[in-house]
């Protein structure tokens, strides 16, 4: 593997042909927003390409642009023009002009994650997050005292929404008259690491009496763990395991099996495989979820634990209908 940190376009252009496998069918770069490290989101990514490569012995290309978004396009564009195959747009939902993009590069493969658009060189994989926020929404609605729950991400999209719907069709699914404060911080640079933004929006919930707040916030999120812990409030970490980040403070994590997603992706087109153009991984096939272990075995009670698990299998065999928001946009 080797990573690739980039905040001029002019450093794109520079020993690009020797980076990746002389395997021209087969040459993917994955493009990433900020950092790695401090986003829970690109550290999934990151790991089901070390996985990929552990398995193939395949050495991909991974790079890191600044969070200007108007310099992610532009790298995503010099890659693409330089004969990389498949590309990896990893925020599909916030890529500005995606079909028109595309459009461009018909011979091109494009791997989407979390947005779906009907291209036939654009190949999506989405996981179902409103799956498992409404594990996250009841678990949030058996443990709260005020009968009052936060929400907390960056950008108003609805993709972020997914995740809102979901918790709080799984909070009232438990209680119908329980409230649910929710907040966005805004579309700005760095936006999806800035700290201060999330907490202050949290400490805000909280003097409002919420007791529980999920956060679906990236780099951002774990300051809205911190400030809940801060003030004796629980909060749910996203995407990966984050119950020890405030061990006896974080209820669960909500996590995404990108990692998966990114692998199968990587083996599919290693293969050669483009079949369809849509695989979507939810409860069923393990890729939400949510995560109990020596962190938060004090906030879970089994009973706590028995009735996630009838619910969880409620949904996976339809017995349960979890609403989609990005299908038409209403939380029912």
């Amino acid at each position: 593997m080797r990573i690739i940190t980039v905040f001029l376009a002019a450093l794109l252009l520079s020993g690009i042909a020797s980076i990746c496998s002389a395997d021209w069918k087969f040459n993917p770069v994955l493009v990433y927003q900020g950092s790695i490290e401090s986003n829970s989101f690109n550290i999934s990514i990151h790991k089901g390409v070390e996985r990929f490569e552990q398995k193939t012995g395949y050495k991909c290309t991974e790079v890191v642009t600044s969070y200007d978004i108007g310099e992610y396009v532009e790298c995503i564009g010099n890659y693409t023009e330089q004969g990389y195959s498949p590309v990896f747009m990893l925020y599909g939902n916030h890529f500005p002009g995606l079909v028109d993009f595309v459009r461009r590069y018909p011979t091109t493969r494009f791997i989407v994650l979390d947005t779906v658009r009907d291209e036939p060189n654009m190949f999506s994989f989405v996981l179902a997050e409103h799956e498992g926020s409404f594990l996250a929404g009841v678990l949030a609605a058996k443990a709260t005292k005020s009968n009052i729950l936060g929400f907390i991400s960056v950008v108003d999209t609805p993709f972020q929404r997914r995740f809102l719907c979901g918790y709080r069709q799984g909070a009232k699914y438990v209680n119908p008259d329980i409230e649910i404060l929710e907040g966005f911080t805004g579309d700005y640079p760095g936006s999806w690491f800035d700290g201060n933004a999330t907490a202050a929006l949290a400490n805000r919930m909280m003097d409002n009496g919420a007791d529980v707040i999920f956060q679906a916030a990236g780099g951002a999120g774990p300051a809205v763990l911190k400030a809940a812990a801060a003030r004796g409030r629980l909060g749910i970490g996203v995407d990966i395991n984050q119950n020890g980040l405030y061990p006896g403070s974080v209820l669960t994590s909500m996590v995404k099996r990108t990692d998966q997603a990114v692998f199968a992706a990587l083996m599919l087109a290693r293969r050669g495989i483009w079949r369809d153009n849509y695989k979507r991984l939810g409860l069923a096939q393990g890729a939400v979820g949510l995560v109990f272990d020596e962190n938060n075995s004090g906030l879970v009670t089994p009973e706590m634990r028995s009735y996630l698990q009838n619910v969880r299998n409620d949904i996976v065999f339809g017995r349960i209908s979890v609403h989609d928001y990005t299908e038409d946009e209403v939380c029912p």
